[in-house]
């Protein structure tokens, strides 16, 4: 069995109780006791004091320690002389091996007190020369023994409540993040879901287009680059967006509902809806609408919208909501700003938030989320515009 440690605090502990306890009595028994009652009870005044040191990391050797150096002391004292100090270290042991002991220590600790006390109290009553009425010194030990009992096992129900808490707040860690990686998983199949039809209708054209231009190079010669250029350009799309895909999802989705997905074009609805149902909204747009991929499209539909439903949630009445797309030559920059205070520190994983990042992240933009400079709750995002395939540019006049 490997030696136990005992714990610095203990150990300085023992020390300020022993140091002065153990040497007075080390001192009175020099000086009051002849012949070789000193050197006898010396060892176990300074053994019992120092297993107090391991009164945490092994209650039960310390205390059984304890407790039989204390009974040595008690008797082998001559009869007649007052109860040393050093005996102290039984209560305090008493106390310790109740707070910190095993399932039964309590049981234990109590049975050996009372029996001590009453061993002390019946020892003293034997001798002829005691000053003490037996039933007093009874009554005063087994007082000392159960306030040392109740304050060992308050001290021992105290730690197992707190050791409750700290359990209950590990628990509840782990389930939080549990239900955040769920909650990424999640998402991760709605994306899959959302962008299977992106890849398909890429595929599609890819497969029609090919099939119309083997019929063209024959009929309409000069219509093959026009009908190749579209094959190149569905193709590009569809990597871009198959990229996407495996870049984020890290486990398949074999789940039904593969649904249309909406788009920017159906934004006024969404904000319609959303008036409708009490919220003040202001819409501006500046600049000139670039070519977004399907994906970048969708994933700016899904973050106005889990954006305005936040806002629904959290703001409170007299909400306000405004959002505002900028074009600019290569990208798009868009602001959903309200009034109100966002989400709560207790409102789950954020499963919304979530999705906002991950739909970002496919479509190669990104997302910041947090306190609005004034007030207010503020989603912001870009979203780059689909490369031109190669030979592809912008038409000058």
């Amino acid at each position: 069995m490997s030696p136990v440690r005992p714990a610095r605090s203990d150990v300085l502990l023992t020390l300020a109780v022993a140091v002065p306890v153990g040497g007075w009595t080390l001192l009175l028994l020099w000086l009051a006791l002849p012949g070789v009652w000193a050197p006898l009870l010396a060892p176990a005044v300074v053994v019992g004091h120092a297993a107090g040191a391991w009164r945490r990391s092994a209650p039960t050797r310390s205390f059984v320690v304890t407790s039989v150096a204390c009974a040595v002391q008690a008797a082998v004292l001559p009869g007649g002389f007052p109860l040393l100090p050093s005996l102290l270290a039984f209560p305090l042991s008493l106390f310790a091996y109740c707070a910190h002991g095993g399932r039964r220590a309590p049981q234990a600790a109590l049975v050996v007190g009372v029996v001590g006390a009453g061993a002390v109290a019946l020892r003293t009553a034997l001798s002829s020369q005691t000053q003490l009425p037996p039933a007093f010194l009874a009554g005063f030990l087994l007082a000392i023994v159960l306030v040392a009992f109740s304050l060992g096992l308050f001290r021992r129900i105290q730690l197992a409540y707190v050791g409750e808490l700290e359990h209950r707040t590990a628990r509840a860690e782990a389930e939080r993040e549990e239900r955040a990686h769920r909650a990424a998983l999640d998402e991760r199949a709605r994306i899959a879901r959302e962008m299977h039809d992106l890849v398909a209708h890429s595929l599609s054209v890819i497969v029609s287009q090919a099939q119309g231009g083997r019929y063209a190079a024959r009929a309409r010669p000069e219509r093959a680059a026009e009908v190749l250029r579209t094959v190149e350009e569905a193709g590009r799309q569809a990597l871009t967006d198959m990229r996407g895909l495996l870049g984020v999802l890290r486990s398949g989705d074999g789940s039904d509902g593969f649904g249309p997905q909406p788009d920017l074009s159906r934004l006024p609805e969404l904000l319609d809806r959303v008036r409708e149902s009490g919220l003040s909204v202001d819409f501006a747009e500046t600049g000139t609408p670039g070519p977004l991929t399907p994906a970048a499209e969708l994933a700016a539909y899904r973050l106005v919208q889990e954006a305005l439903t936040n806002t629904l949630k959290h703001a409170g009445a007299g909400a306000r909501c405004g959002i505002r797309f900028q074009w600019s030559d290569d990208r798009v920059e868009i602001e959903v700003r309200d009034n109100g205070n966002g989400p709560g520190p207790s409102d789950g994983a954020g499963h919304g938030l979530v999705g906002m990042r991950e739909r970002m992240a496919v479509a190669g933009g990104s997302v910041t989320t947090g306190a609005a400079p004034g007030g207010g709750f503020l989603v912001s995002a870009r979203l780059p515009f689909r490369t031109p395939p190669a030979g592809e540019g912008r038409e000058t006049a």
